[in-house]
């Protein structure tokens, strides 16, 4: 049998990530947030399946997001 070990350095686990996803809630209160999500989801995406399409809608939303909230980020940030 295998027993594992677990060892404990002292430090923080969890590194953040620059390319991990974070969806702020405070992006609900910008002019038009909704109209430019569904605006974006709409676009059409290849995929064979329904799976490969949602995940490339979600993928697409994520990657434009990351540049929105780039853009967004001096104002956002400021208010």
């Amino acid at each position: 049998d295998h027993t594992p070990l677990l060892v404990d350095s002292g430090e923080a686990t969890h590194v953040a990530n620059k390319n991990t996803f974070s969806f702020e809630l405070g992006w609900f209160e910008k002019e038009n947030f909704l109209e430019i999500i569904a605006r974006e989801w709409a676009k059409p995406v290849s995929g064979r399946t329904s799976i490969e399409k949602w995940q490339n809608k979600i993928r697409h939303l994520r990657q434009f997001l990351r540049g929105w909230a780039r853009n967004e980020s001096g104002i956002y940030k400021q208010e």
